[in-house]
């Protein structure tokens, strides 16, 4: 089977030849190792494209994913200004919705004359016709709070979710639209298989339970009810201990989620098997970035072996790893997945 076959079949909750495993995103680490900046490749998407292909002949990750790292880059094309990091992905200087008027103001269409957004939808084509039936290939975007937080500014929008509570759903739907907007291209036109999503401010470490409830998940029902339409496989990440709503997050019918190195693997492999399959979890700093080759081997291995059980199981880090990895940690943690059948118990 192709990595991709594989992988997908680990998201339909079957047991593959072996397990899949992916370096879930890493465009910081990508970008530092070009000797390049993010900057620089935009209005150079061939040039991306090519150093996307070529990390992923290297790394050899099941999933590849383009844009990663350009996340802030979607606000900043309606209005945004990019603040740039000396390592690292670029920020936003500062929130761009801020009042009712400043909301209204903002339109949608203008991601269509973004050099930046282009850049992003054209290397993701090139990538998806050359490795993609190989590889599965699946951009990235944040989910919709994250989104709602990266338009308004996270603390004010933690304020608004008190003081005004309708304000705060109408940024988030608007949020929810956008991202929509930004994937439609590369499922209509490019005929993208997957997608992936990253809400870290959905946290359980920034959100209560009931607050992701009430506002986090509807829209993130709704987003990946769209790509469900398109049968277009959704990858999602939620950073933090996410423990107290894994159910929840389960009803969002995300092919598959990908589990911070905060949560407990064998908890979240026990109340999850058979509901949707689970990534995770080497911690990416402690493990990935500052351990060594036998280490990371170790801890992989342990994640297997907590969670393979069944199916539905994807290796993977507990978020996407630092620019600093040394690249035989990385080798290391993909050859034990190469090397690792599922326990079918």
């Amino acid at each position: 089977m192709k990595p991709k076959d594989i992988l997908l079949d680990a998201f339909n909750l079957n047991i593959p030849e072996r397990v899949p495993a992916i370096i879930f995103g890493g465009g910081m680490w990508t970008i530092k190792n070009s000797g390049k900046d993010f900057i620089y490749y935009i209005g150079k998407p061939k040039e991306y494209a090519e150093l996307i292909i070529k990390t992923a002949d290297i790394i050899q990750s099941d999933m590849v994913y383009p844009g990663s790292g350009y996340n802030n880059f979607l606000a900043a094309a309606i209005g945004g200004k990019i603040k740039v990091r000396r390592i690292g992905a670029p920020d936003l200087e500062g929130p761009i919705i801020n009042s009712q008027e400043d909301l209204e103001k903002l339109d949608i269409d203008r991601i269509y004359d973004s050099e930046a957004i282009q850049t992003i939808w054209k290397a993701s084509e090139i990538v998806y016709n050359e490795i993609g039936d190989k590889y599965l290939v699946g951009t990235t975007s944040w989910g919709p709070f994250t989104k709602a937080g990266n338009l308004r500014g996270v603390e004010q929008l933690m304020r608004d979710v008190y003081k005004n509570r309708e304000f705060a759903e109408k940024v988030i739907d608007f949020a929810k639209d956008l991202i929509l907007a930004f994937y439609e291209p590369l499922i209509k036109d490019v005929g993208m298989e997957a997608v992936s999503i990253a809400d870290p401010t959905a946290s359980g470490d920034l959100i209560s339970r009931r607050h992701f409830i009430e506002l986090a998940l509807p829209a993130l029902k709704e987003l990946i009810g769209e790509m469900r339409k398109r049968n277009v496989a959704t990858f999602l990440h939620i950073c933090g201990n996410t423990t107290d709503k894994l159910h929840e997050i389960a009803e969002s019918k995300a092919s598959c989620f990908s589990l911070d190195h905060k949560v407990d693997l064998g908890f979240a492999k026990r109340e999850l098997k058979g509901i949707i399959c689970i990534a995770g979890n080497v911690d990416p700093v402690t493990i990935m970035n500052d351990s060594s080759p036998e280490r990371v081997r170790e801890v992989s291995k342990e994640c297997i072996r907590v969670a393979a059980e069944g199916g539905g199981y994807v290796l993977c880090p507990g978020c996407d790893i630092p620019p600093t990895v040394p690249l035989e940690n990385i080798q290391a943690f993909i050859k034990v997945a190469r090397e690792s059948k599922y326990n079918i118990k």
